[in-house]
C-alpha cells in the first residue's frame, strides 16, 4: 500500500514538472541563437578559459607580452512572448461546520470604590460583614480529551568492534601522539574492506609522525588512487601538499591534477610552488614554471631559489639581461651564506651569464665569490682563468692555474688546468714554460688515461661504476680502486645528479633504521609494562591477604587492569608494526635497486665523458706544441731582426698596486688567496701591430 502511494506521488510530480517545462517553452521565444567559442580557445579542468603566456613559433620559444581578447562565444538569449493565460475556474471552499460550545455566563463585578483607611475599617466591621457582595462560583468546564501514548521499542545501534578499534587508534594518533601504538591498529583495520581507505590514510599520517617519510609518501599517494570517497581523496591531497618536502619532484605530476580538481589554494605554500616549478622546468613547460614562481614573494626564505629558477627560465627564452637582473636581486639576500648551495650556484650562473655577455670583469668577480666548499669551485676556477685570458690578463690566468698545480691540489683531478696555463704562457710568449707545462700534462695524465680506458673496456655493466665509487667510500684512504685513481673517483662522485641519487638512498637506509628503532622501542615498552603488571598484581594479592580497606584494594585492582591493557596493546602493536615493516622494507629494497641502477647509469655516462674529454686534452698537446714552436720561431725572428720588447699596458683585470701583494713563491699556497695569484713572468711578446704585420 505504501509503495502504491509513493509511486502515485512520483507520477503526479513528474507530470507536473513536464507540464511546467512545456509551458516554459511555449512562453519563451529565442532572441539570439548564440555563438560557440573559438576552436583555438583552451580551457582548464575547472572550465575557465586559459591562454598560454609562453608560446612556441618554429624552434623559438617566446613570451607573449599582450594578452589578446579571448573569443569565448555568446550565450543563447531568450525573451518572454505575449500570451493569454487560461486560468482554471474559481472553486468554492466548503468548510464543515465547527461544533461550538456555549460560553459560561459573564459575571459582572461591582465597580471598585476607593475609600480611606478609616472608611475601610468601618466597612469591614464585624457588624457589617453582610455588606460584602456575594460572588457566584465559576461554572464547571469540560475536561480535556487525552489519548494513550503508543510506545514502541527501537533497536539500539551498537558500536562495532572495528569502530571501537578505529576510535582507539584515533585517540592514540590525535590526542596522545603515540604513533607506534596507533600504527598497529591501523594496520589491522587496513585488512577490513569497509575501513581500508580511512585506515590507509591515517596509517600514512602515523608514518609521517614517526619520520617514515617514504612510507608516508607511498601510502598517501595510494589513498588518492584507490579511494572513491571524494572527501577522503581531498584530505589526502591536502596532506601531500602540506608535507610536500617528503615527496619527490616527479610526484607533482600526480598531485597537481588533484589540486586543480579540488580547487586547493596553494599560493601560500612556497615549498610546494618551488617543487612544482622544478617539475615543470624538467618538463620544459615554461608557462607553468612562471605561474608557479609568481607567488613566491621577497619575504619567503625560498625567494633566492625561486629567482635562480626564474633566471634559468628567462635565459632559456633568450633574455640574458633579465636573467642577470634576477640573480643580482637575490644576491644581497644570500651573499653572506657562503656554505649555501643556492648561493654558490647563483654566483656560478651569474658569472657565466656575464661571461656570455662579454663582461669579463664582472664575471671574474663573481667567480671569486664561489666558496671553496662548493663542488663547483674547481670548475669555477678554470672558467675564471678562461675569463682572464679573454680579458687579456694572461699573467693572472697562468698564476691561478699554477697555484692549482702545487702540492695543495695534488689529489685533485683537473687536467684542463694545464691547457689553460699553457695558453696563458703562450700569450705571454713564455714558450719554454708552456712546453714544460705540456710535458707535465702528459707525464701526469697519460698513465691515468690508460688506466681509465682499461677499466672502461673491461666493465660494460653500469653497476660496476657504482660499485667502484662505493668501494672507495668504504675506505677513502685508498689511492686506487681497480686501477682507477682516487682523484678521478672523487671528481666522478661529486656530480649533483649522483649526489641526489645517493642522498635518496641514504634516506631509505635511515628509514630502515627508524623501522628497527620503532620495533626495539615497542619491545622495551612491552617489557616495562609486563614488569609493572607483575608488580601491581603482587601488590593486589598482598592487600587481599592483609584484608586491607576496600578502597585501597579497588584502586590497586584498577591499576593492575590498566597496566594489563597497556601490556596487551603494546604487544599487539609490536606484531602489527613487524608485519608492516616487512612489507615496507621489501618496497624500499625495490626502490633502492631502481635508484642504484639510475645512479650507476649516471656514473657510467659521466665516466665515459671524462675519458673522452681527457683524451681530447692529451691530444691537444700536439696542437699546442705546434703553436708554441711556431710562436717561438716568430718571436726569435722578430728579435733577430732588431725588434725590441716594450712595456705592455696592464690587462683590465690586473689589480692596482695597493690591492696586490708580491712575494717569492716557496712551495706554499694560501687557501684564502687562491684565485688571486698572478704569474711573475713578464709579457715579452712583440707589439700587436708588429706581430700581425710580420717583420
Amino acid at each position: 500500500m505504501l509503495n502504491r502511494k509513493f509511486y502515485r506521488k512520483v507520477l503526479v510530480t513528474t507530470s507536473l514538472l513536464i507540464s511546467a517545462s512545456a509551458f516554459a517553452e511555449e512562453a519563451m521565444i529565442t532572441k539570439s541563437e548564440g555563438r560557440k567559442p573559438s576552436v583555438n580557445l583552451k580551457f582548464r579542468q575547472s572550465g575557465v578559459p586559459a591562454f598560454d603566456l609562453v608560446q612556441k613559433k618554429g624552434n623559438q620559444v617566446y613570451k607573449v607580452k599582450e594578452i589578446p581578447k579571448l573569443d569565448i562565444g555568446e550565450e543563447r538569449q531568450v525573451e518572454a512572448k505575449e500570451m493569454q493565460l487560461q486560468l482554471p475556474p474559481n472553486r468554492n471552499l466548503n468548510l464543515p461546520q465547527l461544533k461550538t460550545l456555549k460560553s459560561p455566563d459573564l459575571v459582572k463585578l461591582p465597580e471598585l470604590q476607593l475609600r480611606t483607611v478609616a472608611e475601610a475599617k468601618k466597612l469591614f466591621d464585624e457588624k457589617k460583614i453582610e455588606a460584602v457582595p456575594f460572588v457566584a462560583p465559576l461554572a464547571i468546564t469540560v475536561d480535556p480529551l487525552t489519548a494513550n501514548p503508543q510506545v514502541t521499542l527501537q533497536n539500539l545501534v551498537e558500536i562495532k568492534p572495528d569502530e571501537y578499534k578505529m576510535l582507539q587508534a584515533l585517540i592514540f594518533l590525535e590526542y596522545q601522539k603515540k604513533y607506534d601504538l596507533a600504527m598497529s591498529l591501523f594496520v589491522e583495520l587496513m585488512e577490513v574492506p569497509e575501513y581500508r581507505s580511512q585506515a590507509l590514510f591515517h596509517y600514512a599520517q602515523t608514518a609521517y609522525g614517526l619520520g617514515l617519510y617514504s612510507e608516508f609518501r607511498n601510502k598517501m599517494i595510494q589513498v588518492t588512487k584507490e579511494t572513491k570517497d571524494l572527501t577522503l581523496k581531498k584530505m589526502a591531497t591536502e596532506s601531500l601538499v602540506k608535507n610536500v618536502s617528503a615527496l619527490e619532484t616527479s610526484d607533482v605530476g600526480l598531485i597537481e591534477p588533484l589540486v586543480e580538481a579540488f580547487d586547493l589554494d596553494v599560493t601560500a605554500n612556497d615549498t610546494y610552488l618551488l617543487k612544482k616549478a622544478k617539475y615543470y622546468s624538467n618538463k620544459g613547460d615554461l608557462g607553468q614554471l612562471e605561474a608557479a614562481l609568481m607567488f613566491i614573494g621577497p619575504k619567503s626564505p625560498l625567494y633566492p631559489d625561486a629567482l635562480l629558477l626564474k633566471a634559468i627560465f628567462n635565459y632559456r627564452q633568450g633574455q640574458v639581461d633579465t636573467a642577470i637582473s634576477d640573480l643580482e636581486t637575490s644576491w644581497p639576500l644570500i651573499e653572506d651564506k657562503k656554505k649555501n648551495e643556492i648561493r654558490n650556484l647563483s654566483a656560478l650562473t651569474l658569472a657565466r651569464l656575464h661571461f656570455q655577455k662579454g663582461n669579463y670583469a664582472a664575471a671574474y668577480k663573481m667567480y671569486l665569490k664561489i666558496d671553496k666548499s662548493s663542488p663547483s669551485w674547481l670548475q669555477a676556477m678554470v672558467e675564471e682563468a678562461w675569463t682572464q685570458i679573454l680579458a687579456g690578463d694572461h699573467e693572472g690566468a697562468a698564476g691561478n692555474m699554477f697555484s692549482l698545480h702545487t702540492d695543495f691540489f695534488k689529489k685533485a683531478y683537473a687536467p684542463d688546468t694545464y691547457i689553460v696555463r699553457t695558453v696563458g704562457y703562450l700569450n705571454l710568449c713564455q714558450f719554454g714554460d708552456g712546453v714544460s707545462v705540456l710535458n707535465d700534462l702528459k707525464k701526469r695524465y697519460a698513465p691515468v688515461q690508460e688506466k681509465l680506458e682499461a677499466f672502461q673496456k673491461e666493465n660494460k655493466d653500469p653497476v660496476k661504476y657504482y660499485e667502484l665509487v662505493k668501494t672507495w667510500f668504504r675506505n677513502t684512504d685508498q689511492q686506487e680502486v681497480d686501477g682507477v685513481p682516487r682523484a678521478f673517483i672523487v671528481e666522478l662522485a661529486r656530480h649533483p645528479v649522483y649526489t641526489a641519487f645517493q642522498k635518496q638512498l641514504n634516506n631509505y637506509e635511515d628509514e630502515n633504521s627508524r623501522f628497527n628503532k620503532i620495533t626495539i622501542d615497542l619491545i622495551r615498552k612491552e617489557r616495562e609494562a609486563r614488569l609493572r603488571m607483575l608488580q601491581s598484581k603482587n601488590a593486589l594479592a598482598a592487600l587481599k591477604r592483609e584484608k586491607a580497606p576496600a578502597d585501597r584494594i579497588h584502586k590497586t585492582e584498577q591499576t593492575f587492569l590498566a597496566v594489563a591493557v597497556e601490556h596487551m596493546i603494546t604487544s599487539r602493536a609490536r606484531e602489527g608494526v613487524k608485519k608492516m615493516r616487512l612489507a615496507a622494507l621489501e618496497r624500499l629494497e625495490s626502490e633502492k635497486a631502481n635508484l642504484r641502477l639510475q645512479a650507476s647509469k649516471n656514473l657510467q655516462s659521466r665516466y665515459n665523458d671524462f675519458v673522452a674529454a681527457l683524451g681530447n686534452l692529451v691530444d691537444q698537446k700536439d696542437v699546442l706544441s705546434y703553436e708554441i714552436y711556431s710562436g717561438a720561431g716568430e718571436h726569435i725572428r722578430y728579435q733577430m731582426a732588431g725588434g725590441e720588447i716594450s712595456d705592455r699596458t696592464p690587462a683590465a683585470l690586473t689589480p692596482t698596486e695597493d690591492q696586490s701583494y708580491k712575494w717569492k713563491f716557496k712551495g706554499e699556497v694560501w687557501e684564502d688567496e687562491i684565485g688571486h695569484y698572478r704569474s711573475s713572468l713578464k709579457n715579452v711578446c712583440a707589439p700587436d701591430e708588429v706581430a700581425q704585420g710580420g717583420t
